[in-house]
């Protein structure tokens, strides 16, 4: 009678909605006794979900960095500080066993607007924090030092060949083999100087977007090229996926006293790329929000990567027309009709209106969500 009664609720279930009708959801979204019943029949496999942005990965990569130096006499007493400071640390990877002062090795790309990079290696330890910056660190008399610009690395790191970009870095091992090792973490500061000894020194940071190796590389070590084109695939076997719409909170610009001056600037990339050669023109949907909804559609194109001030992207986004804060949602992220993966990050600059001239007191940054669907992707080193 069991056994009778089981097949009854089997049937049942197969009749409610025919295998063709199904949607292809993730597990998550069925709840109850249907979750092993639908997983076994349409579910995608696990690699096709995208990665955690919350947990270490083998590839971090970092949304902006800015060229140049100042000198910063009131604060470390540097005479040449360099804009931005990038720091990666390293943990032993979930379910590792990880040797004491075990070497890790890294493959990075300065990663410019119009797809132009610069590589270079790094090296570190489990438990050991790596920071450096684009300026370098330089050769005296044949040696390497870090005198000059304060790091703690121990290869000659190349300027990028441009002011503004992104940084990706991922795991090799001795033979300069990409392979899985979820333990990379990361962060930047960006630092705004001041020639006016009476103007506050300004600096915002963002955390580094870790991607973890995909499902079909199985341990810790294990190259993760699994196609051997010397690509990164983020095609959820080899790494995993990424997203390819973006949203976040927005705080529109404002121009008009007596509150002072307000720029925010919003900065995208794709890793869709093949370094140092030609590459499509990405083009986004964007769609900004008012606090009541009512929404303006907007867009823009880039090549690999884009920093553009709101207004530059639409002279209304600012406080009157839109109110002060509200959402911007990407709608698509494409290169010729082909959609591609977009992150990014938000920063805006709150200024106060001094006695002789606008000046800079506050700035803060923050990363974008994204939908979680998502999109394949190849960056070409």
């Amino acid at each position: 009678m069991k056994a009778v009664t089981l097949f009854l609720v089997l049937f049942n279930v197969g009749l409610a909605a025919p295998l063709a009708a199904r949607p292809r959801v993730p597990v998550a979204a069925w709840p109850g006794v249907s979750d092993v019943l639908l997983n076994v029949a349409v579910a995608a496999p696990v690699a096709a979900w995208p990665n955690d942005s919350q947990q270490p990965g083998s590839v971090l990569v970092f949304p902006k960095f800015i060229r140049g130096t100042f000198t910063d006499a009131p604060v470390t007493g540097q005479a040449a500080l360099a804009r931005t400071e990038l720091e990666i640390s390293v943990r032993c990877p979930k379910g590792a066993t990880c040797g004491a002062n075990q070497a890790v090795r890294l493959r990075a790309h300065w990663v410019c607007p119009a797809c132009a990079e610069t590589s270079f290696d790094l090296e570190t330890t489990v438990g050991g924090t790596l920071y450096f910056n684009p300026e370098g660190v330089v050769v005296v008399a044949g040696v390497v030092t870090a005198n000059a610009f304060p790091s703690n690395a121990t290869t000659t790191i190349p300027v990028p060949p441009c002011d503004r970009g992104y940084l990706i870095v991922w795991a090799i091992d001795g033979n300069d083999t990409a392979i899985k090792f979820d333990g990379l973490i990361g962060d930047a500061i960006l630092r705004d100087p001041s020639t006016d000894p009476t103007n506050r020194l300004s600096a915002r940071g963002y955390n580094a977007i870790p991607i973890q190796a995909g499902d079909g590389v199985v341990s810790t070590g294990d190259p993760t090229d699994l196609n051997g084109d010397g690509h990164l695939d983020f095609d959820g076997n080899e790494y995993h996926m990424v997203t390819g719409r973006i949203f976040g909170t927005i705080r529109y610009e404002n121009a008009l006293p007596p509150e002072g001056n307000v720029e925010t600037d919003l900065t995208l990339l794709t890793l869709d790329v093949a370094s140092n050669r030609p590459n499509p023109l990405t083009n986004v949907g964007l769609d900004f929000y008012t606090p009541d909804e009512q929404f303006v559609d907007a867009g823009t194109s880039f090549y690999c990567w884009s920093e553009q001030r709101l207004t530059d992207i639409n002279t209304g986004f600012t406080e009157q027309r839109m109110g002060r804060k509200g959402l911007v949602a990407s709608t698509y992220a494409e290169q010729n009709g082909v959609p591609v993966t977009l992150l990014g990050i938000i920063e805006t600059k709150e200024f106060f209106n001094a006695t002789g001239g606008l000046r800079l007191d506050r700035d803060f940054a923050y990363s974008l969500f994204n939908d979680g669907n998502p999109v394949a992707t190849t960056f070409q080193p």
